[in-house]
C-alpha cells in the first residue's frame, strides 16, 4: 500500500510540476521581451543570437501547451512577440546603416512595388483573411501599424 501512495505521490507531483511549468510561459515570454527592450542597445551580434536562441525555445514551449492558455494570455504571447519582432527590425536598420543610403533610394521602388502586389492580390487575401481573423481587429491593428510607419518616415517634417 506505502508503495502505491508512493507512486501516486510522484505521478502527481510530476503532473503538477509540469502544469506550473507551462503556466508560467506567456509570463516568461512577456519578461524576456520587457529585458530585450530595455538591455538591447548595448547587444553584440553574439548577444542577438543568443536572444533569437533563447526567444525560440519559449516561443516553442508555448507552442507545446498553447491549448490550455486563456485568450488573454495568448493576446499577451502575441503582443510580446510583436514587440520583439519590432526590436529586431529596428536592429537590423541600425545595424545595416552603412547600406542604409543605398536603400533608401530603393525604398519608394519596394514600397511601389510591394503595394502593386498587394492590389493585384487584394481580393484573394482579402478572402484568406476574412475567413481567418476579426476584420474589426485587423483594420484596427492596420490603423495602428499606419500609424507607427508615419511616425517613423515624418522624420523630416520635424527638422
Amino acid at each position: 500500500m506505502k508503495k502505491l501512495v508512493r507512486i501516486f505521490t510522484v505521478a502527481a507531483l510530476v503532473v503538477v510540476s509540469a502544469c506550473a511549468a507551462y503556466a508560467g510561459t506567456p509570463k516568461k515570454i512577456d519578461d524576456f521581451v520587457a529585458k530585450t527592450e530595455s538591455e538591447c542597445k548595448s547587444y553584440s551580434k553574439e548577444d542577438w543570437a543568443k536572444s533569437r536562441n533563447e526567444y525560440r525555445a519559449l516561443l516553442d514551449e508555448y507552442k507545446g501547451s498553447q491549448k490550455e492558455f486563456t485568450q488573454q494570455e495568448k493576446e499577451q504571447v502575441v503582443r510580446a512577440m510583436g514587440r520583439y519582432n519590432a526590436l529586431l527590425i529596428k536592429n537590423g536598420i541600425i545595424k545595416s546603416s552603412m547600406g542604409i543610403q543605398e536603400f533608401s533610394a530603393l525604398l519608394p521602388d519596394f514600397i511601389k512595388g510591394l503595394s502593386e502586389g498587394l492590389e493585384a492580390n487584394s481580393e484573394e487575401i482579402n478572402g484568406a483573411l476574412k475567413s481567418l481573423v476579426d476584420t474589426n481587429k485587423i483594420n484596427g491593428a492596420i490603423q495602428s501599424l499606419g500609424n507607427a510607419l508615419e511616425k517613423i518616415f515624418s522624420v523630416e517634417d520635424k527638422e
